[in-house]
Formats: C-alpha cells, sequence, structure tokens
C-alpha cells in the first residue's frame, strides 16, 4: 500500500508529470516566429493545392451559366404568363417554380460560384 503511494509521489513521476505541463503550456503559446512560420506553411499548402480545385472552378462556371440561363427563360416565362390575364395558367406556373424550388436552387448555385471569392475579398478586408 505504501509502496504504491511512494511511487506516485517519487521524483520520477513528478519530473514526468511537471513536463507535460511545461510542453502543453508551450503548446498553447506562440512565440511571432512560431506564427510565421505556422502561417508561411498554411500558405504553402493553400498554394499547393490551387491546382487541384481548377476542375472545380469549370465546374461552377458551367452550372452557373445553364442554369442561369434556364432561371432568366424561367423567370420571363413568367412574366408573360403574367401579363397574358390568364390567372389560372399564373397560378399553374406558380405551383411549377415552387414545386422545383427554382429559387433556392438559384440562391445555392450563386453562392456556391461568388461565394469563395466573397469570402476571401472580406477576409482581405479586415
Amino acid at each position: 500500500m505504501f509502496d504504491s503511494v511512494k511511487s506516485i509521489f517519487s521524483p520520477t513521476i513528478l519530473t514526468k508529470a511537471a513536463d507535460a505541463v511545461i510542453s502543453t503550456g508551450d503548446a498553447l503559446v506562440y512565440t511571432n516566429e512560431e506564427r510565421a512560420i505556422a502561417y508561411q506553411k498554411l500558405l504553402d499548402t493553400k498554394l499547393k493545392m490551387l491546382p487541384l480545385f481548377e476542375p472545380f472552378k469549370i465546374a461552377q462556371r458551367y452550372l452557373a451559366t445553364i442554369f442561369s440561363i434556364n432561371f432568366i427563360l424561367a423567370f420571363w416565362v413568367g412574366v408573360l404568363i403574367f401579363f397574358s390575364g390568364n390567372k389560372e395558367q399564373f397560378d399553374g406556373y406558380i405551383q411549377l417554380v415552387s414545386a422545383f424550388s427554382l429559387g433556392w436552387i438559384m440562391l445555392a448555385i450563386v453562392t456556391f460560384y461568388f461565394g469563395g471569392g466573397f469570402l476571401n475579398s472580406a477576409k482581405k478586408g479586415k
């Protein structure tokens, strides 16, 4: 019994515990040099990743263009139906647009396309 208590307070255990506390505290506090090194590593990683995103940029442009054309055409069809004065046709058109959630889809695509650039601009503005 006393051996186990004695081993808890042995210098070896206390030294290991003190080293653990010191290394934990050291890991929590960054010097300016450590921050610069970490930032440079992050920047290098981003620069290595940029070429990998090129196919996604093409996909973004393709989706935004194709769907925007369809969205604008659907909008003008709705305008024409509205001004034709046929209330029944216009109600059917609104139900169709609601069923496909065209507004939400367009919002998602525009956010997908422009969101990255907007966030980068906002970060640089700070």
